[in-house]
């Protein structure tokens, strides 16, 4: 996926489509469905796409075939049927015949997902990153790019997926006190609010390494310090997604056997919704 060809995960379904009929115009289109039926997003679809593959995830129903089945409508449309739940090695395979065939086609190919939240639900969120990686890598051509919308998707696993993606569109919802609680660090601690919002990603990545109570010099990033770890750690403490093991400083006085990621997750996003 090139960074100036199309491409965005959306926030919500509605936006994707009407992101994706924008972007696919003219070129091959391959969707990728785990909410609606083949018939059902075909009869909406209201885009221009020059050839365009469907690959229908179904839910198994008593006395109904459970084989992948492939019908070729026309010459514009082929639809693939995969029973849910679904694996990645069985989505990348049915989807890699698709690109296959349009390899030496002039025009580029626009791969819509249509809720990376179903995706996550029938496997893991390590499965899910590697089947988007996949999709890039099988859009790097020119005009080319991935389409996407998180669905029900925890906050953890939109940071986690939306490091593939250039572009970000919609805003996330919050049922939690995180935009309320970085505003009120803003004001309260500028300085730790700085470190936070240049570097909550870092802190979470290394967070998920972490399998003992307190971090390791061994996990830390060649950009990330201890001292700028432990200004950020101190942030996530003080919002509330990571507790205090120690009355010393640096990474090593938090706990993080006791560690919300969920949580931690959040507040990243809304502190990214946040202007200068």
């Amino acid at each position: 996926m090139t960074d100036d060809g199309p491409g965005a995960l959306s926030f919500d379904t509605d936006r994707a489509e009407r992101t994706l009929r924008e972007q696919a115009a003219g070129r091959n289109l391959l969707a990728l469905l785990t909410d609606s039926t083949a018939d059902q997003w075909h009869r909406r679809w209201r885009g221009d796409a020059a050839r365009m593959g469907i690959v229908d995830c179904f839910e198994f129903t008593r006395g109904a075939a459970t084989t992948t089945r492939t019908n070729v409508v026309s010459d514009e449309l082929v639809v693939s049927e995969v029973e849910r739940p679904v694996t990645g090695e069985q989505l990348g395979s049915v989807c890699d015949r698709f690109f296959d065939g349009w390899e030496d086609s002039p025009r580029g190919t626009v791969v819509y997902v249509e809720s990376l939240a179903d995706l996550r639900e029938d496997t893991d969120r390590a499965t899910v990153e590697a089947l988007l990686d996949r999709f890039s890598q099988r859009t790097e051509r020119a005009g080319s790019g991935v389409v996407a919308a998180l669905g029900d998707c925890s906050a953890r696993d939109t940071v986690a997926f939306a490091d593939t993606f250039a572009e970000t569109v919609g805003e996330p919802a919050f049922d939690t006190d995180a935009p309320t609680a970085v505003r009120r660090l803003r004001t309260a601690d500028p300085t730790t609010f700085g470190y936070f919002r240049r570097y909550w990603r870092d802190a979470i990545e290394v967070l998920d390494r972490v399998d003992r109570s307190y971090v390791q010099a061994g996990q830390l990033d060649a950009e990330l310090s201890s001292r700028t770890l432990g200004a950020t750690l101190s942030a996530f403490a003080q919002l509330d997604a990571l507790a205090v093991r120690a009355d010393t400083n640096g990474p090593n006085r938090y706990d993080c056997r006791r560690y919300d990621p969920e949580r931690a997750a959040e507040l990243g996003l809304a502190v990214e919704l946040l202007p200068e």
